[in-house]
Parts: C-alpha cells; sequence; structure tokens
C-alpha cells in the first residue's frame, strides 16, 4: 500500500484571519484563494493552531519591536514660554503717547 503525501506552504502574514469555525476544521485566506484544513483528529488541530498562534504573536513581537526601533527619538521637551513682562495699558487717554 502506497500513501499519499502532499506538502503545502503558505506564508504567514501580521493580519491574517486565521479562522476555527469547528476545532477540528481551520480556515485561512490563501494567497491565490481560501484554504481549509480538515484534521483526523481535535488534538492535531489544537497542535497546529497553538503552533499557528506562537508563529503569529512573535511575529507581531517582532515587528512592534522594529516599529520602535525605527521610530524617532521623542523631542526634548521644550522649557515654558517665557512670561510675558508687557503691562497692559488700561483703555482711554492713560495709554495714548503725547504728540509733539
Amino acid at each position: 500500500s502506497s500513501g499519499i503525501n502532499a506538502e503545502y506552504g503558505e506564508e504567514f502574514y501580521l493580519e491574517m484571519e486565521y479562522k476555527t469555525p469547528f476545532p477540528y476544521f481551520h480556515t485561512f485566506a490563501g494567497e491565490k484563494c481560501m484554504v481549509g484544513l480538515n484534521f483526523c483528529h481535535d488534538g492535531e488541530a489544537q497542535l497546529f493552531l497553538d503552533a499557528v498562534n506562537g508563529i503569529v504573536i512573535r511575529n507581531r513581537k517582532r515587528k512592534e519591536k522594529k516599529d520602535a526601533q525605527n521610530r524617532p527619538p521623542p523631542m526634548a521637551s521644550m522649557p515654558p514660554p517665557a512670561p510675558n513682562n508687557s503691562i497692559t495699558q488700561p483703555d482711554g487717554d492713560a495709554g495714548k503717547k503725547d504728540k509733539k
């Protein structure tokens, strides 16, 4: 008896929605089409799901670290503006200059 082996490769990306409509059936959008994985045993399906979640979490942490390294440093805090020392003149003749 000859067994049939198939291999499928797919790249996981951060925004990927990996869904488990049933414990034994997982789905996600592949590069060219929707992909469905039907597992024979719930235990295998859970191990695979745990591995997928681990990859997604690891990739997200890498991206956050990379984003933090590429972020410009915070600007030095500016001192508060100096108080305005000008004296406000009241309305009326007191604030007008004499013309000579």
